[in-house]
């Protein structure tokens, strides 16, 4: 089991500090940014619902994380085990439960990213990963790197690398330290996904009112955009009966399973 899937009722039922603006309330610059992200997954409507209380924020802090998860050079090995790793050293289940899927696409093995919630020696981890894990382990509380294993990582890393490894860790470690002041809850896995045909919406607009907080009506053509493709199951019922409402049948729903909890 995940160190973090068995999380107390006081991790998961805490109110937050700053409640998360619901998807409607975001500004349109926010929603773009994650439109434009939906091939990293689901599983951030919380986050980004906090980082909307500041507009111009969220925007900067979500372009630099971009740029690291699709423009760094690190590779994205390399970047998810310093993720994993700086999450589970600042205790943010939030972070390391959202980047468990990543890490696998990464090419990290069940194991080794259960081994990243734990003690290093529990692992045989070797090499270069067991260098970058020590890094993470020591940035993560703002340690200085010794001179030893800076110039292991020098060897197999260029300058730039090791610049976008000192700004992925620190950047990693302010996502943990705001996430878990202000006790942002995990977002619920999506049991609905919803389909949205475009060029058969008829713009008669009636989902917008039915359910606001994941479809919005488009001002210049009139038809119908998804704020949220895999809406929160608390907005099951609104996002059914806009599909039921729908004249044109534009819209599809794909109910999923939530998994099991161990």
């Amino acid at each position: 089991m995940s160190p973090y899937e068995g999380e107390s009722a006081l991790t998961t039922t805490r109110v937050p500090r700053i409640a998360p603006l619901p998807p409607a309330e975001w500004p349109p610059a926010l929603r773009a940014l994650l439109a434009d992200s939906h091939r990293d997954g689901p599983g951030r409507e919380n986050l980004f619902g906090t980082l909307a209380h500041h507009p111009v924020l969220a925007h900067a802090w979500l372009s630099l994380a971009r740029v690291l998860t699709h423009e760094g050079t690190l590779g994205h090995r390399r970047r998810e085990l310093i993720v994993l790793r700086v999450a589970h050293r600042l205790d943010a289940p939030y972070v390391h439960r959202r980047h468990r899927t990543p890490a696998a696409d990464a090419g990290l093995t069940h194991a080794e990213i259960e081994a990243t919630a734990t003690d290093l020696d529990s692992h045989a981890w070797e090499g270069e990963d067991s260098d970058l894990l020590e890094a993470a382990d020591l940035l993560a509380v703002n340690s200085p790197i010794p001179d030893g294993l800076w110039g292991r990582l020098a060897r197999v890393l260029s300058p730039g690398q090791l610049v976008e490894l000192l700004v992925l860790a620190g950047q990693t470690a302010a996502m943990c330290a705001t996430l878990n002041t202000l006790r942002t809850p995990s977002d619920r896995q999506p049991s609905l996904v919803v389909l949205l045909d475009r060029e058969r919406c008829c713009s008669a607009g009636q989902c917008v009112g039915a359910a606001p907080e994941v479809f919005e009506q488009d001002e210049e053509e009139g038809r119908v955009t998804l704020l949220v493709a895999e809406p929160d199951a608390r907005y099951a019922d609104e996002v059914r009966f806009a599909a039921d409402l729908c004249p044109s049948g534009a819209i599809t729903l794909v109910d999923e399973e939530e998994p099991a909890r161990s």
